[in-house]
């Protein structure tokens, strides 16, 4: 049996505003991972910034975001399944309390000034599965317009990837157990999947995620559509390296969105 590593980083700031735009403490944006269960880097890093994709894999990054927690005092990833609903993990979110205050920006990404990354109202909790580890939040419009308006949305697939399926994880992160302080910006992680039926519920892969990369989309490199809920990884060390990460599949994940009518 592997054992699921926690990690407990202290938080390092109180939650501020600034600016015209709804704005978070980016000393909240490294270490304040109390609430993320463990993920890991496989092997060497091999992420890259979003900043470097082009077409359809740029166009699915635009609906990934870096989703503040001043609740609960940490961060996590999210994306965007609707205009107006964000999913994320229920260990990250897991109650209406919880959800107090939390803002998701899709525009923290190397090269945008910290004052002009802009931050969207996604306090409204709509529903959560603990057993999916899944958690669903709705979020306001900004300017009128609503964020899957402007940034776009994700499908999640009718099927489940098989073993040895290509794929890629979208998520807000960097090394910072090598470069303290740095910003987690958006990144892209290549890997495939290495058992398509790990648990019950989990299809486990190799690309490279850290604590904060929780309830990011995992998506097939053929057809762009996500295959998983990321959320665990295995192996972990005090440097964040492990054997491997794991999401919730795509069937599951959809079966729990027809729920809520989407």
């Amino acid at each position: 049996m592997f054992k699921r590593r926690y990690l407990g980083l202290a938080a390092v700031g109180l939650l501020t505003a600034c600016g015209a735009q709804p704005e978070v403490d980016e000393s909240l944006s490294t270490d304040t991972l109390a609430s993320s269960k463990s993920t890991v880097i496989v092997g060497s890093v091999d992420w890259k910034s979003t900043t470097s994709l082009t077409g359809t894999q740029a166009t699915r990054a635009n609906a990934v975001g870096y989703l503040s927690i001043p609740a609960v005092g940490s961060r996590c990833t999210a994306w965007l399944v609707a205009d107006d609903v964000i999913i994320t993990n229920n260990h990250c979110i897991g109650s209406a309390s919880q959800a107090a205050g939390a803002k998701a920006s899709f525009n923290y990404i190397d090269g945008v000034a910290s004052g002009s990354r802009i931050y969207y109202d996604c306090s409204t909790f709509i529903k959560t599965w603990s057993n999916l580890d899944m958690t669903a939040l709705r979020c306001a419009a900004l300017n009128g317009q609503k964020p899957g308006a402007v940034y776009g949305k994700l499908t999640v697939s009718s099927t489940n990837a098989a073993t040895n399926a290509s794929i890629y994880v979208i998520h807000q992160n960097c090394d910072y157990n090598t470069t303290s302080g740095c910003a987690p910006t958006k990144k892209f992680s290549p890997g495939t999947v290495l058992n398509a039926n790990y648990s019950s519920t989990d299809a486990s892969y190799n690309a490279d995620t850290l604590g904060g990369s929780s309830g990011s989309p995992v998506l097939s490199t053929s057809t762009n559509q996500v295959i998983a809920l990321h959320h665990y990884g295995f192996g972990g060390d005090s440097s964040g390296r492990g054997t491997h990460n794991s999401g919730v599949r795509a069937t599951l994940i959809k079966s729990a969105l027809a729920e809520i009518g989407l």
